[in-house]
């Protein structure tokens, strides 16, 4: 597919990178399923890189949570974004790496000190997964100030297309799952003890819990 079609929806430009991302706060425990008003929405919080994938009309970018361009350190991500993901979106997540059954920071942690034009080795033996919990933008629309419950239904709908490396993170209203998610993935390296909790009510910032 090429990168520049006409007539394929834009974004706005506070979309189109870098894209300020919301960021939680932790708590002790998880909190029950109506501590907030409207119910409360469970994720894992994956051990890994906070990674927005900003697919516009002319490009494919990847921007982290500080507002730098990593599109060259995940080119594999890059290029199944280009692939599966339809121009004028906006995607939030983390990109992780396995290595077996575990996740492995490390291996993320060398892709940020090698050199682009080195990247290509690790990519190979190593290729990344990008885990996505939020969408901001579909159609060239901002959905930042719509309801979490409608964003992730439209983002359910985009990942039912999509194959590795993309996928989406589990959401649950339950917090006995939510315990079990935790006790699970904490043996596969995730940061099990720090739940995500989203307020399905709300809009984008009012409802983002712990992580």
């Amino acid at each position: 597919m090429p990168l520049s079609v006409p007539g394929l929806p834009g974004l706005p430009p506070e979309l189109a990178g870098p894209v300020a991302v919301e960021l939680a706060k932790p708590v002790a425990a998880i909190p029950p399923a109506h501590a907030l008003s409207g119910g409360c929405r469970y994720e894992p919080k994956w051990d890994g890189y906070r990674l927005v994938v900003v697919r516009t009309a002319a490009s494919t970018r990847l921007w982290s949570k500080q507002g730098r361009d990593l599109t060259d350190r995940f080119p594999d991500i890059a290029a199944a974004a280009l692939a599966q993901v339809p121009a004028g979106t906006v995607v939030d997540g983390e990109v992780v790496i396995w290595n077996g059954s575990r996740l492995d920071f490390g291996l993320l942690q060398r892709r940020m000190v090698t050199a682009p034009g080195r990247i290509a080795p690790l990519v190979a033996a190593s290729p990344a997964s990008y885990v996505a919990f939020d969408l901001l933008a579909a159609g060239g629309a901002d959905l930042r100030g719509e309801r979490w419950s409608r964003r992730r239904d439209e983002l359910e709908v985009l990942a039912a297309r999509w194959a590795p490396p993309l996928q989406l993170t589990p959401s649950t209203a339950d917090p006995e799952e939510a315990r079990r998610w935790f006790d699970d993935f904490r043996a596969a390296g995730s940061r099990g003890s720090s739940p995500r909790v989203r307020r399905p009510g709300t809009r984008r910032g009012a409802g983002n819990g712990s992580r």
